[in-house]
């Protein structure tokens, strides 16, 4: 009975997996851009449904022509609408009829969730599994910024991170020099937020992300000293953040890793703890709490693999 329960749940997992990876190409395309200048490059881009399609507007800045190749198509396409603040912009593509790509409903997106984020870095497609780690605050209405363990390179820019099932989970966009656990991605309710205003161009100057300082969130200044082990200046920067955000689970997370690299297990400890007390699903903080307890010192930092 056992074992006849086991095959059943395997079959079941299969099938799941087969129903993403169907999702994922029949929904992430390859961006071929043809710069003013004349210099090529490669990102990528989500078919959303019809003839749209989503991507960073990092991917086409200045570009003279843009192709799409989706399956065995190629198409030409246009830049439509889009907001360069939040990096992301629509296109269209003549000829185009994509099915409605599968969304995660509001409210599932959560830290420790796996992922799958599906792209073409250096123009190949490519798929890396990994777990959301983080989910941050933003001036930008609509939904937190994703960070994701789950690695993705140059090129996959504007691909898409999707959960076990095949769902859009948000826009892969950006990462730390140093990868690691710091990639990100644009949560879907800055796409919703978007799709239903009235725009007709692209506005906006440049990212939020572009520079990584606490007039842009402070989790991107925090993820910045995280990177470099810098502990002491992580610790300081945290105690203005919980100070303007003490609610905010991520504020109290890097506080941990802070006191963590300072070998400050008790004081870690406890913040982590906190970060549950917000939020008791946080997958990071279960983590982190479960290895101290385990180990009974300071494990390495949390969020990898």
């Amino acid at each position: 009975m056992t074992s006849r329960l086991l095959l059943f749940a395997l079959l079941a997992l299969s099938a799941c997996a087969a129903q993403a990876d169907q999702a994922w190409k029949t929904h992430v395309a390859r961006v071929v851009v043809e710069r003013n200048d004349g210099m090529r490059e490669t990102g990528s881009a989500v078919a959303l449904a019809g003839d749209r399609l989503v991507t960073n507007c990092h991917v086409i800045e200045h570009a003279a022509r843009i192709e799409i190749e989706l399956g065995e198509r190629t198409l030409y396409a246009k830049a439509d609408a889009g907001d360069r603040y939040r990096d992301l912009c629509f296109l269209r593509a003549d000829g185009l009829d994509a099915s409605p790509v599968p969304s995660i409903t509001i409210g599932d997106t959560r830290v420790g969730l796996d992922v799958v984020a599906a792209g073409f870095p250096g123009g190949r497609y490519t798929l890396n599994p990994g777990r959301i780690v983080g989910l941050h605050t933003c001036e930008c209405d609509g939904g937190k910024v994703i960070q994701t363990s789950a690695p993705f390179d140059r090129g996959a820019s504007g691909g898409g991170l999707f959960d076990a099932h095949g769902r859009l989970v948000g826009i892969l966009t950006f990462k730390s020099r140093g990868g690691g656990n710091f990639h990100f991605a644009l949560p879907l309710g800055w796409l919703r937020h978007l799709a239903s205003q009235p725009l007709d161009s692209i506005t906006g100057e440049s990212s939020f992300w572009a520079s990584a300082g606490k007039e842009s969130g402070y989790f991107l200044a925090a993820c910045g000293l995280g990177e470099r082990q810098a502990w002491r200046e992580l610790a300081a920067l945290t105690e203005e953040w919980r100070e303007r955000e003490p609610y905010n689970p991520e504020a109290w997370m890097a506080t941990g890793r802070a006191y963590q690299g300072l070998g400050r297990a008790d004081d870690a400890l406890t913040a982590y703890r906190h970060v549950l007390q917000l939020d008791s699903t946080h997958g990071e903080a279960q983590w982190a709490v479960q290895q101290i307890e385990l180990l009974g010192d300071t494990p390495g930092q949390p969020g990898g693999g």
